[in-house]
């Protein structure tokens, strides 16, 4: 029962987990603002709102497909937090 538990946490942790592999491209110094314009050209945004949450967070509404599509662009500084998997107590039910 013990095996099962452990194996169920495993699994648990896999699918809610976001470590998955990455290739990071590396975008010429001064080419980052034509990057991110391909991208809003490929992505077919079009006749979009803006809102400023704060200094580092822009939300759009922009219009893609004839129907209306939220963007999220946000800068997140610093060290990336980590997860922490491992709970007070577990409870599975069956």
């Amino acid at each position: 029962m013990k095996i099962f538990v452990l194996f169920l946490f495993f699994l648990i942790s896999l699918v809610s987990g976001d470590n998955r592999p990455r290739v990071w491209d590396k975008i010429p110094q001064f080419y980052v603002d034509q990057r991110v314009q391909n991208f809003i050209n490929e992505n077919r945004l079009t006749n979009c709102f803006e809102f400023v949450e704060n200094e580092q967070y822009l939300k759009l509404k922009c219009w893609r497909d004839n129907k209306l599509t939220n963007v999220d662009i946000m800068i997140n500084p610093g060290k990336p937090k980590k997860k922490h998997y491992v709970n007070d107590f577990l409870s599975v039910v069956i």
